[in-house]
């Protein structure tokens, strides 16, 4: 309003003044006219120094003001911090909050390793040591906060160039750290990002690292470029190791040469994970072979003659991740089939050594083997329909409880998920991906993902409380297929979470989705999550849903490049 006023108030001006004609002008005043000009300019004058004088009286007075608050501001937040409900919270609730702060920790067969910003000052538990004295007392007196450390030994970022510098800010950092959880067990993975340096360089940072050997319960070390440090590492006695139980070592393990008094023959290590790709040096590994229970080596390239040999060795093993790339067995294996009686996790890769090779299905390897606790079974395969995950584990279908297949696109990957899906009673989590590499290749079928689903939606005439395809006033789709096949009318009762991944166009129709989620909470109440991710942009008409609540269930339907399920 005080501009809209000063600008009225302007013009009214010009038309009191005498000079209003001349005003914005050339016009060259007398000398006559420049004494009533004066004459008329001094009352404003005057004024405007009123106004400047009380302008500043106002800035001082702000200026006392806004002083005066930021005492009172000073005053009044301390002690409004002693009122704050967190101070009253006793140090055993804060242990418990510090405690879930923490990154989440990445697991042994199934993660890479923890993210280097762990051991971040920008991140738990060290960002917990600069609130306050409390909270660092707190936090220095938890071992529990200081049990992971994943080590990365790169260059200084203040001194590129000196790499002594690099090596120790890493040897102060990991012995600060380590020092900080007692006695308590820590898994420590590392990372070495500089080049073969001096004997001198990397023996302070081992020795940061192997006094508190005694303590390691998980050692992953990546790709090293340091020879050096390798050997170090591993040739530490196996009784400087006693509560080891998960080790990872990169491919360059195998230059060297260990045996069962060194690091490799800890006495309890149960979980190994190898790095490399060949299997000769791999099996010479001086490892206490009959005591493994978890074991990864999803980049091996080896024949299932060889993956054979080395569950012969581990009749402990309980979590496995496999790759296949060379399939040997194709008749019956001689009796007695290998027995895995505590195999409860499978993943299967098959990978041809060579691009572009075809693999026979390992039919005869897993005809030679019996694992009757199985639970979680995971198969990346291109051609499904020649190795349906029912002829994998054959009488363990029983017993699964989560299956994953990574497979290409065809109507026949669609039959061979049902043949296994009928007799899989007990899955309560089931995941289809096909293959990234194979979607633009090739030929989709119009039959293959919505008569999976369908298949999956318990039939009307087995549900009289169910109107007939109410949601979409018709006939279920492919109907007729799923009477002319042998399939149970309610498939995977106990399913409770289900994720697709799939390329075809148009899709499955909104109206398949509900009728598959209406079919199965009328029958039970088992199911809880759908999740759908198209591997292609989203089309016209389309749009992705994420967390809908439909009839209790959670829906989840993204297109490619707005996040991986």
């Amino acid at each position: 309003m005080r501009n809209s006023s000063s600008h009225h108030h302007q013009p009214r001006l010009n038309m009191l003044s005498p000079f209003s004609s001349h005003l914005a002008t050339n016009y060259s005043a007398s000398e006559l006219e420049k004494a009533q000009i004066q004459q008329l300019l001094k009352g404003p004058i005057e004024d405007n120094q009123r106004i400047d004088c009380e302008i500043e009286e106002l800035r001082q007075q702000l200026e006392a003001l806004v002083h005066k608050r930021e005492e009172n501001d000073h005053f009044i937040e301390p002690h409004l911090a002693l009122l704050a409900p967190i101070r009253g919270l006793p140090n055993e609730i804060l242990c418990a909050i510090f405690s879930h702060c923490l990154p989440t920790p990445a697991r042994f067969l199934e993660d890479p390793f923890d993210s280097q910003e762990y051991m971040s000052a920008a991140q738990a538990p060290m960002l917990l040591t600069f609130i306050c004295q409390r909270w660092r007392q707190i936090a220095l007196d938890l071992p529990e906060l200081w049990q992971r450390a994943p080590i990365t030994v790169s260059r200084s970022l203040h001194s590129p160039t000196d790499l002594d510098l690099g090596v120790q800010n890493a040897s102060q950092l990991t012995q600060l750290w380590l020092s900080r959880a007692r006695n308590r067990p820590v898994a420590i993975s590392i990372s070495w990002e500089l080049y073969p340096t001096a004997r001198t360089q990397f023996d302070k940072f081992l020795a940061s690292i192997t006094r508190y050997s005694s303590q390691w319960e998980e050692l992953r070390i990546n790709s090293l470029l340091d020879r050096g440090l390798l050997d170090g590492i591993l040739s530490l006695p196996s009784s400087s190791v006693p509560n080891l139980r998960n080790l990872e070592v990169p491919f360059e393990a195998l230059w060297g040469s260990y045996d069962k008094k060194c690091l490799l023959g800890g006495p309890s290590i149960r979980g190994f994970r190898y790095k490399g790709t060949i299997y000769d040096h791999f099996a010479k590994l001086p490892l206490q072979w009959s005591q493994l229970t978890d074991l990864h080596l999803g980049s091996l390239n080896t024949t299932d003659t060889n993956i054979r040999k080395i569950f012969a060795r581990c009749p402990q093993l309980e979590r496995c991740h496999i790759s296949i790339s060379t399939v040997e067995i194709f008749e019956s294996y001689p009796l007695p089939r290998l027995r895995l009686s505590y195999l409860v996790l499978l993943h299967l890769r098959m990978h041809p050594s060579h691009s572009g090779r075809t693999l026979d299905p390992p039919i005869g390897f897993f005809a030679s083997l019996h694992l009757p606790s199985l639970k979680d079974l995971t198969i990346n395969i291109r051609n499904l329909s020649d190795f349906p995950p029912a002829v994998v584990v054959g009488e363990s279908l029983a017993t699964l409880r989560r299956l994953t297949v990574f497979t290409d696109h065809s109507s026949t990957a669609t039959d061979a998920m049902l043949e296994t899906l009928a007799l899989t009673t007990r899955l309560e989590s089931l995941e289809l991906y096909y293959l990234p590499h194979l979607i633009s290749t090739v030929t989709y079928s119009p039959l293959s993902d919505t008569t999976f689903l369908a298949a999956l939606t318990p039939r009307q005439e087995e549900n009289p409380s169910a109107s007939r395809n109410a949601s979409s006033g018709c006939e279920p789709q492919h109907a007729r297929f799923m009477e002319r096949s042998n399939y149970p009318s309610y498939l995977c009762p106990n399913l409770q979470d289900i994720k697709l991944q799939i390329a075809a166009h148009p899709g499955i129709a909104n109206e398949v989705i509900f009728d598959f989620i209406k079919g199965r909470r009328e029958r039970s109440t088992t199911l809880r999550s759908f999740s759908l991710q198209y591997a292609r942009p989203v089309g016209d008409g389309e749009r992705e849903m994420q967390g809908v609540n439909d009839l209790g269930v959670n829906v989840d339907i993204k297109y490619q490049g707005r996040g991986v399920m």
